[in-house]
């Protein structure tokens, strides 16, 4: 029988991904939304219900034999709690390698005139939601995101539409709004996604930049050459804040045959050029990801060890700490000044209290998450590749309904990618301290130097910090084993085989 050690030192020698920063459930256990139903139409809503849709040429005895497959509502919808939004104009990239190597989002080329209606999609499907769930407008919004596989490729035309759509339903001038993409993108000299994001209304703007690193040959080996150079960052980085925007930066460490040095330069290259924000990931590439780099011998056998990688892991983040910066989850790292004001990033710091906010999508990949904290109750779905106009969820979307024992598992590793678990708040949404459900695995997480269990918190040290995803499995384990056989088995690397399709529009 496996021990909780066992299974944790399993867990932790193996490829540390971001499943933290996805939320539970990952994809495979989730299902479909809809089950495909010969000559009748289903759709889920957003409180998980599922229905038959009124048609006429179905007979008594067959719409009947529908509704009986019928699901009611699993949640009761608060409109008190804020939102947070987020928008995913298209599925496009455009690398000169193919995702990059390592991308495992499920992105497609560029294709200007399928970007253009995937984005015209996206604002249909906005009035479309909007106009059957009137509720939500009246929803306080507090962040939206503009992201995806490179949002700032969006035209700033389309780009002005979507956020036309969202202003015409919701009141965004209390909110943060971010807009992520490439540099190089953000440079036009004619009106582009910069000035269509300086036009919408809000209380914050920012830029999120993916450069990942300023070593040359790695960049080569990525196709990103024309992403844009550190002089290209730094005249956006200027640009941005002239218009009082805040700046982040991705960057990824740990990628194959990097020296720690290089890592080290990276983050205090863009400490000097004035990144608000500095997002460090580590590299994850494993064998049957799917994606070029993982079937590359080569690049596999050039990977740090897992104690490697979590050396320079903590080197890395030693050396954002001493520049001043303040680490407010598994990832970001802030200005100290900046940290302790309403300028702060809070997108990602809202978007792990489910306690507190529920979540809405649009576009391709689009999550929704609503919590009933009352029946202890959440659902979560997800939009397919191929988007319509449409309020509800149907084929091709998929669907969980958090029962209160999911639910417990999504606030704690939700919190834990802000690094630490407040027990007082546990106790008051569950009616006991976690160490009450999750005992034997934070005694583990606890022996294995991964976490600090106080009386008032469970705080994850540096090492935890590297090893999270380790974590979170640990804590999940039993329940993921239990809700497997009923997942819909779908993974990343299926969905990056997809094409989308636009029905509505190509048909």
């Amino acid at each position: 029988m496996t021990t909780w050690d066992d299974e944790l030192g399993r867990r932790s020698a193996g490829p540390q991904r971001h499943r933290l920063l996805q939320g539970y459930p990952m994809l495979p256990l989730m299902r479909p939304a809809v089950e495909a139903r010969r000559g009748a139409f289903m759709e889920r809503r957003v409180d998980g219900e599922l229905r038959l849709v009124p048609m006429p040429h179905l007979s008594g005895e067959q719409q009947e034999e529908h509704r009986e497959a019928s699901e009611p509502a699993w949640v009761q919808p608060d409109a008190s709690r804020p939102l947070l939004v987020g928008v995913l104009p298209h599925s496009q990239c455009n690398p000169r390698v193919e995702g990059c190597g390592f991308c495992t989002f499920p992105h497609d080329p560029f294709d200007k005139q399928l970007l253009r209606v995937s984005a015209c999609t996206v604002v249909d499907q906005i009035g479309a939601f909007f106009g059957a769930e009137p509720e939500m407008k009246k929803r306080r919004v507090d962040a939206v995101y503009f992201g995806g596989a490179t949002a700032n490729l969006t035209p700033a035309a389309n780009l002005t539409a979507i956020g036309e759509a969202l202003g015409r339903h919701l009141d965004l001038r209390g909110a943060e709004l971010t807009l992520e993409g490439i540099p190089s993108l953000f440079r036009s000299l004619l009106r582009g996604p910069f000035e269509a994001l300086l036009d919408m209304p809000a209380r914050h703007r920012r830029l999120s930049m993916g450069v990942q690193t300023f070593d040359e040959a790695a960049l080569g080996r990525m196709g990103r050459q024309g992403f844009g150079d550190v002089k290209d960052i730094a005249k956006v980085i200027a640009k941005a804040h002239r218009k009082e925007m805040t700046v982040s930066g991705d960057f990824l460490i740990n990628l194959p045959s990097e020296p720690r040095a290089q890592m080290l330069a990276d983050v205090g290259r863009a400490a000097s050029l004035g990144f608000d924000q500095i997002c460090v990931y580590h590299l994850v590439l494993v064998e049957g990801q799917g994606t070029p780099w993982a079937e590359d011998a080569a690049m596999m056998a050039a990977l740090p060890s897992a104690e490697e990688a979590c050396a320079h892991w903590l080197a890395v983040r030693e050396a954002l700490l001493a520049r001043g910066y303040v680490q407010t989850t598994l990832t970001n790292f802030e200005r100290a000044e900046l940290q302790a004001t309403d300028r702060r990033f809070v997108y990602e710091e809202h978007s792990f209290t489910p306690e507190r906010y529920d979540a809405l999508g649009f576009g391709p990949f689009a999550i929704s998450t609503f919590t009933d904290p009352a029946r202890r109750r959440a659902v979560k779905l997800m939009r397919g590749k191929s988007i319509r106009e449409s309020s509800s969820w149907n084929a091709g979307d998929l669907f969980f309904p958090y029962a209160e024992e999911d639910l417990r598992l999504l606030f704690l590793t939700r919190n834990l990618a802000r690094l630490r678990v407040d027990r007082a708040t546990y106790r008051g949404l569950f009616g006991a301290d976690l160490g009450a459900h999750f005992g034997e695995a934070l005694v583990a997480v606890e022996a294995a130097g991964l976490a600090t269990l106080s009386a008032a918190s469970l705080t994850l040290t540096p090492r935890g910090m590297f090893h999270a995803d380790a974590v979170a499995g640990l804590l999940a384990w039993p329940r993921v084993e239990a809700l497997r056989a009923r997942g819909g088995g779908r993974r990343t690397r299926d969905l990056l085989k997809e094409k989308p399709g636009f029905p509505d529009f190509m048909g």
